[in-house]
């Protein structure tokens, strides 16, 4: 009776333990479907604004051939020749890289990652410019949906679809679509402030390391990661953990092509001595709003090609320094615990960018196309754009400028 009795109680154990095990695979379940349920909600919101977008960037491909320029050949099959017309500027620069390595020290400047998928890609495409394209634009589709996700967990629904419009719309939001690294570096960048935020130490490492073998203006993301780490341990060092190495994790990219750097041109510092063969060098984070201010009022003429193109640079290079200060100053800004995370990102990674100008004629050279790294500026700018009579005079002006700068990209001239 008694082997009974225990065998009793062992099979109610038995029954329990099942129950419990059951109920937490439900659990999960119920868990796993409730993400996939908000990425697709995501997913729904950005899918028109990335398509209407990209409806534009067609259209302004094929219209493209009616101005002078590089694109202006008609020969060859048309879809080719539209494809062709993304050549410029630095793709040539990433698809030398992808199809032959760095055979110049100066090339450098271009970090490795988005040439090794090019590469990759150019297997299956057969074509180097295709390849950086569908690249490009799948990571820009990530992009947008991780940035909609951000805004809405940490903010809301409303928030989010402006913010992911705004973005969009910004005159150098075509550079996500361009061959270009800038879409992998955004969502790279987006994937490890989402992890940080979460407290996913080592993803966010992960994410961080790739971001870094993108571009060096992944350094900027140390200062989230160091001050969520520290908030979400309550500013205590005794709840710190073995996690906390994972911030090595954000430079080890950096570091690893500094490694390659040295064995192949006995430089580690080849990526940043690079830059002077574009003319940068290091100045005060001021330097490139009065260096141009004081060309503009030098110049002769102000109606050349350079002298507008400053113009437009150093308008939107202040409209993004007024979003910055709207971070944490006036109705708009951010606030909670969160705020501190995002305005430290933000100013952090602008100030970055800015001690780097051009010392030439072009102060402000590719800055306002930088700018798409700073996100939590657009958020800014969709609690700023709230009314409808904002939304409008926005989409109207930026989306002029941004059809201007795409037309202008694709017939070779200079445009961020």
């Amino acid at each position: 009776m008694a082997t009974t009795g225990g065998e009793n109680r062992l099979s109610e154990q038995e029954q329990l333990t099942s129950a419990e095990a059951g109920h937490n695979k439900e659990q999960t379940a119920k868990a796993t479907t409730a993400l996939l349920s908000t990425w697709l909600v995501a997913i729904q919101q950005v899918l028109p604004i990335y398509s209407a977008t990209h409806l534009l960037y067609l259209l302004l491909s094929y219209i493209a051939f009616l101005f002078p320029g590089d694109s202006s050949s008609t020969s060859g099959p048309v879809l080719g020749a539209m494809i062709n017309s993304w050549r410029h500027w630095d793709t040539g620069h990433f698809i030398t890289i992808a199809l032959h390595g760095y055979s110049d020290w100066w090339r450098t400047a271009f970090f490795p990652l988005y040439p090794l998928l090019i590469r990759l890609v150019n297997y299956l495409a057969d074509n180097p410019v295709l390849a950086g394209l569908v690249v490009s634009n799948l990571a820009g589709f990530g992009v947008l949906v991780l940035l909609y996700r951000l805004v809405t967990e940490d903010f809301d629904d409303e928030l989010a679809s402006r913010t992911v419009l705004y973005y969009a719309m910004f005159p150098m939001a075509f550079f996500l679509a361009a061959a270009y690294s800038e879409s992998l570096f955004m969502l790279l960048s987006l994937l490890c402030f989402y992890s940080t935020r979460r407290g996913r130490w080592w993803q966010a490492a992960l994410w961080g390391g790739l971001t870094s073998l993108t571009r060096a203006t992944a350094i900027p993301l140390l200062i989230p990661f160091v001050y969520e780490y520290l908030r979400q341990h309550h500013f205590r060092l005794r709840e710190f953990r073995l996690d906390v190495l994972s911030i090595l994790g954000i430079p080890s990219g950096l570091a690893l092509f500094a490694g390659y750097c040295y064995l192949r041109f006995h430089d580690p510092l080849a990526f940043s001595h690079a830059e002077s063969v574009w003319q940068r060098s290091l100045q005060p984070p001021w330097f490139a709003f009065s260096a141009t201010i004081a060309a503009l009022v030098q110049d002769s003429s102000h109606l050349d090609f350079i002298t507008i193109h400053r113009v437009i640079d150093l308008t939107l290079l202040t409209a993004v320094l007024a979003l910055v200060v709207l971070l944490f100053v006036g109705p708009w800004r951010l606030r909670g615990p969160l705020a501190p995370t995002y305005t430290l990102y933000t100013v952090g990674a602008f100030i970055f960018f800015l001690l780097v100008p051009a010392v030439g004629r072009y102060p402000t050279m590719s800055m306002p196309r930088f700018s798409l790294a700073l996100f939590p500026a657009f958020i800014v700018l969709a609690r700023l754009g709230k009314s409808e009579s904002f939304r409008l005079h926005y989409l109207m002006i930026s989306g002029g400028l941004l059809t201007f700068s795409v037309l202008q990209f694709l017939i070779g001239q200079w445009a961020g």
